[in-house]
Order: structure tokens, then C-alpha cells, then sequence
């Protein structure tokens, strides 16, 4: 997994839930940085939301969906 990457959740944990955020939900890695096992998130196709929810999120609840090349 790498920054700009396409990510699907591929499960539903209660530190995601209090951000509304839950399993099957799709998103973007938005920081290259992978920091104690998890990838900043920005889950921007959440449009039922105010605001898209910006989270840290364990790699292995991650299934990358789409790779960013350059």
C-alpha cells in the first residue's frame, strides 16, 4: 500500500464506527507515511456526511481497490 492508493474496509471496528465510518466503505491514502501499522484514510466518497471522514486505519483492515502509479 503507498499514498494515493484506493482502499476498501474490509471490516468494522468500534475506533472506526465512532467516526462513521464502516466495512465496505472506500477511501484514499492520503499520507506516505505508514505509521505504527496504520494508513491515514480519507474516506471521500461518504457523501451522506458533512464532512469526509479523515481517519487512521489498521493496514489489515484495508483491501487496496485501485494503485496509484505515477
Amino acid at each position: 500500500m503507498k499514498e494515493y492508493d484506493r482502499v476498501e474496509l474490509i471490516v468494522d471496528r468500534e475506533e472506526y464506527a465512532k467516526h462513521r465510518v464502516f466495512k465496505d466503505m472506500e477511501g484514499w491514502i492520503c499520507d506516505p507515511r505508514k505509521i505504527h501499522g496504520k494508513w491515514l484514510v480519507c474516506f471521500d466518497l461518504a457523501d451522506h456526511l458533512p464532512e469526509y471522514p479523515i481517519i487512521e486505519v489498521h493496514e489489515e483492515d484495508l483491501k487496496v481497490t485501485w494503485e496509484y502509479t505515477d
